[in-house]
């Protein structure tokens, strides 16, 4: 039981980050180099999403 909700927890703050980074990509200008670090971030993000949702 304790494993479910740590698995759940893990999963709903993995979806927040992503969401948080989306939106943060989409605001920040084409010029600015922080978009290829923001793009790595959300990418990692949904690995770890797939990953989690797997084990459940």
């Amino acid at each position: 039981m304790t494993e479910n909700l740590e698995l759940e927890v893990l999963r709903r703050l993995a979806q927040k980050a992503l969401k948080e980074l989306e939106e943060a990509y989409l605001r920040i200008p084409d010029t600015d180099n922080g978009k290829a670090y923001l793009f790595r971030g959300k990418e990692r993000v949904r690995l770890m999403l797939e990953i989690l949702n797997k084990e459940v």
